[in-house]
């Protein structure tokens, strides 16, 4: 019986080193020696992660290949490449919302700032915070902005110096799918004083995507009482003549943007043409008396705006005689692509006001 316990006891030892030799080297491995500690920490020191968005923001690539970029700016050094169909985490906008600053998905570190006609998105542009207020300002007349709260603008509207149409001048013409920032609201918000790339004026509170929460921005000072309903009778004939009048303009355009597409389509298929580019292009031209008259046209008009910068890019690509390179030529035809599109729209919003005053 003796000889049993010593041989069990003997088995109980043997079996407790086995254990202790098994589990020994893993915990040696587990521990980290103080210097590698202090690598890791100088590795990461200094990488600040930029909060992500709470709404969950997410772009994807559409082009082939594009760059993002230091600054909003096309002339900003590249400090990436992105790539499509790649997926891009959006957390944060420029001034006017036409830039996102963007990460890969699970990255600390942002990429940098990529131009959105280069990415397919879904979203609410407009509650991204305010990444870079400064890049791409037109005016430093205006005080910095330093709000987040913005809007997304529907239609192409105008910028006034004063919230009272009648008693106001036009600043300048906002294109659409852009983002201004809102400093302050008229009593019931529907005029809103906003910045747009440096320049401060109203806008109609209808021009913008509706904000739930429109009431909680500051109510500008000094500000005349709100305007009583006036009914101005207008005669269906001048509506109709202003409407012509802005069609002829159009369809002009459109059939220039036309012109332009298939000129570079066939550039880029080999053909070779003489250098003869068009003038440059100038903007519809009205004023209040003709907004007045038709309503309408302070809204159409400022979307042609658009259509017009995408039409002088198209013709500047051809006052550079000789030899064009591909990729220029494939902007070119882009850009007459994008003022067709916008142009054949107007006309079709004309055609349908036309028959609601007939």
């Amino acid at each position: 019986m003796a000889g049993v316990a010593m041989t069990y006891q003997r088995a109980i030892l043997l079996l407790l080193l086995l254990v202790l030799m098994l589990v020994y080297p893993t915990m040696a491995q587990d521990s980290t020696p103080d210097a590698d500690i202090a690598a890791t920490e100088e590795a990461t020191e200094g990488i600040t992660a930029t909060p992500s968005s709470d709404v969950g923001f997410v772009a994807t690539v559409e082009v082939d290949s594009g760059f993002a970029r230091l600054h909003p700016s096309q002339d900003a050094e590249a400090v990436a490449s992105v790539f499509v169909d790649e997926k891009l985490e959006v957390i944060s906008r420029n001034l006017d919302g036409t830039w996102f600053e963007v990460r890969r998905p699970g990255r600390m570190t942002n990429l940098g700032w990529v131009f959105t006609e280069l990415l397919d998105w879904e979203g609410r542009p407009e509650f991204l915070p305010l990444g870079d207020a400064v890049t791409g300002l037109t005016s430093d007349i205006a005080s910095p902005v330093t709000t987040d709260y913005a809007v997304f603008i529907i239609e192409g509207v105008a910028l006034r110096n004063y919230p009272v149409l009648e008693r106001s001048q036009r600043l300048l013409n906002i294109p659409p799918s852009v983002v201004v920032p809102v400093l302050a609201r008229n009593q019931d918000g529907s005029r809103l004083y906003v910045n747009y790339l440096g320049t401060e004026g109203w806008i109609v509170g209808f021009a913008a995507r509706q904000r739930n929460d429109i009431l909680q921005v500051r109510q500008a000072p000094n500000l005349p009482p709100l305007e009583t309903i006036q009914v101005y009778i207008v005669p269906p004939e001048l509506q109709l003549e202003q409407i012509e009048s802005f069609r002829v303009w159009t369809q002009d355009k459109l059939v220039l943007a036309q012109n332009l597409e298939s000129f570079w389509w066939s550039v880029f298929r080999g053909e070779i043409f003489p250098c003869q580019p068009p003038a440059e292009i100038a903007s519809y031209l009205y004023d209040d008396s003709d907004v007045q008259q038709l309503p309408e046209l302070d809204r159409y008009a400022p979307r042609t705006v658009t259509g017009v910068r995408y039409l002088n890019a198209s013709i500047n690509a051809m006052r550079a005689c000789g030899v064009v390179q591909p990729d220029d030529v494939s902007q070119a035809r882009n850009d007459a692509i994008n003022a067709r599109i916008i142009f054949a729209a107007t006309l079709q919003q004309l055609d349908n006001l036309e028959d609601q005053i007939r």
